[in-house]
């Protein structure tokens, strides 16, 4: 097939699944693994396929290969999860005194550990960040795409810190429903029945993260890195983020954390207003206390 139809087509984006050699058995096994896992057609002319991306199995990683597109996107280097990039060893990185730790209200190491469901893990820098300052997080994505690349990331970046497994797992799911599921579970005996384990110890979570894109100028579109802007090209603008707050709020125990960029209104200017806020480098985070 050389074109991608409309059932093939995810949130406007053509997507298909390749292996890069297609000739090495074991990676066409992967690519062909995923594509009926996720339900998508698998390839083997990458080039001419008439796809937009390409998730492609490659000898080392999983990565998102831009075939079509606007100027931004298009070509250059493919787009994968790499969290061992991230500064999580150095007395910066595993400072207490980074905005996302004084956010999350992570001031002594003895208040840990603190359980996190980053509901808009994305690419999973900030839950992987979270966790290397030993929270438990649980990162939620929806985008079946997204949450793949992300789970091979994690993968490859705990075989050095082992550790870090058992302190961060992932759920593909649309976090709204999760989170409204854990709201009323109490009143639903049925509700939760059908989660998977990793859930179960996020029924109570202390903190929701939440880190929802947003359309218009509060997207700084021009600043974004390429990672971001395909990111965006895959899930779109999260205009459901508000209701996403407002089940955040009723499911944390002890604080819901927005973070937006620094000179974004706060994701409701009416009540409630934030009851605090730590700013970092072009971006806040906004505190919410669950009173």
């Amino acid at each position: 097939m050389t074109e991608a139809s409309d059932e093939q087509t995810k949130q406007g984006v053509a997507l298909a699944v390749a292996a890069d050699p297609p000739e090495q058995t074991e990676l066409l096994r992967a690519a062909a693994r995923l594509a009926v896992d996720l339900d998508l057609p698998l390839v083997e002319k990458p080039v001419k396929s008439g796809y937009d991306m390409l998730l492609t199995a490659t000898p080392g990683r999983l990565e998102l290969r831009i075939l079509r597109g606007d100027a931004q996107l298009k070509g250059g280097k493919a787009v994968a999860v790499e969290l061992d990039a991230l500064d999580t060893t150095s007395p910066a990185g595993r400072s207490l005194k980074q905005p996302i730790a004084k956010a999350i209200g992570l001031k002594r190491l003895k208040d840990l550990p603190i359980t996190v469901i980053d509901a808009t893990a994305g690419w999973g820098e900030d839950a992987w960040l979270l966790a290397s300052l030993g929270c438990h997080v649980l990162a939620v994505e929806r985008h079946p795409v997204v949450a793949t690349l992300l789970r091979d990331g994690l993968l490859r970046a705990g075989a050095a810190q082992p550790a870090m497994l058992s302190r961060l797992s992932v759920v593909t799911a649309d976090a709204r429903h999760l989170l409204r599921r854990i709201a009323r579970r109490h009143e639903d005996e049925q509700a939760l029945r059908d989660l998977p384990a990793s859930m179960r110890d996020f029924l109570e979570p202390d903190v929701v993260y939440l880190d929802p894109m947003f359309p218009g100028a509060d997207a700084r579109k021009a600043a974004e890195r390429k990672p971001l802007r395909v990111l965006r090209k895959l899930v779109g603008d999260d205009g459901d983020a508000r209701e996403l707050f407002d089940w955040a709020l009723l499911v944390a125990r002890r604080r819901v954390v927005v973070k937006r960029p620094n000179k974004a209104p706060p994701i409701r200017e009416a009540d409630p207003k934030p009851t605090t806020a730590f700013a970092g480098k072009g971006f806040r985070f906004d505190v919410y206390v669950v009173k």
